[in-house]
């Protein structure tokens, strides 16, 4: 059989995702300074194929590593707290805050290496995803408060705290590779801690 002359290879076709996917680990791996030649040899396209979807390098970069407009641990408060035990509740927050922490400390200190004014990549959002999960746990807790499951007056202080410590966990690990306990353990002694301090006091 005869190979059919004059067929020339479609290139490859990759999704913006996937490109964002490949281009994030390629500038969390290699720096602010990858060259996209090697983004585009990852994921077996060429560099005016990433060009044409992005504009620039630099585009490329802040739309990897930028928060999504609704982080999954905000769509969650912002649902607000419902019949369940509140522990629970904060556990399961928890635990999807410092998933996102984990996965989002080496985007941002990789953002902050390549020199880009990230307070004015804020600006691209409506509100942007600190600013929206500082509010929206604070509304939670808030709520929780006027249901009686809670007792705090400063709701958003409250909030602070506890987006604060696991914040700082992550950025911690990644900096200076302090692991200091197991998540999931962490998560527990974090909530438990918090609730000591939340938890309405007992009818005398």
């Amino acid at each position: 059989m005869h190979a059919q002359r004059g067929t020339v290879a479609r290139p490859r076709q990759v999704t913006d995702d996937e490109i964002l996917e490949a281009a994030r680990a390629c500038f969390i791996e290699h720096g602010p300074s990858c060259p996209t030649t090697v983004i585009a040899e990852r994921l077996g396209v060429s560099q005016a194929a990433l060009f044409k979807r992005f504009g620039t390098k630099q585009e490329l970069m802040c739309s990897a590593l930028m928060p999504p407009p609704l982080p999954g641990w905000i769509e969650l408060v912002e649902k607000g707290p419902d019949e369940r035990p509140i522990p629970v509740q904060l556990t399961e927050i928890a635990q999807a805050v410092a998933s996102f922490f984990e996965e989002f400390a080496p985007r941002l200190t990789t953002l902050k290496a390549s020199g880009v004014d990230i307070k004015a990549l804020m600006s691209r959002y409506d509100v942007p995803p600190p600013l929206r999960g500082i509010l929206g746990l604070s509304k939670w807790m808030a709520t929780a408060a006027e249901q009686g499951r809670i007792r705090t007056t400063q709701p958003r202080t409250a909030a602070l705290l506890f987006l604060g410590s696991f914040q700082g966990r992550a950025f911690l690990s990644h900096v200076f590779g302090f692991n200091l306990t197991d998540q999931d353990e962490y998560v527990a002694e974090i909530v438990a801690t918090v609730w000591r301090g939340l938890a309405p006091e007992e009818d005398p």
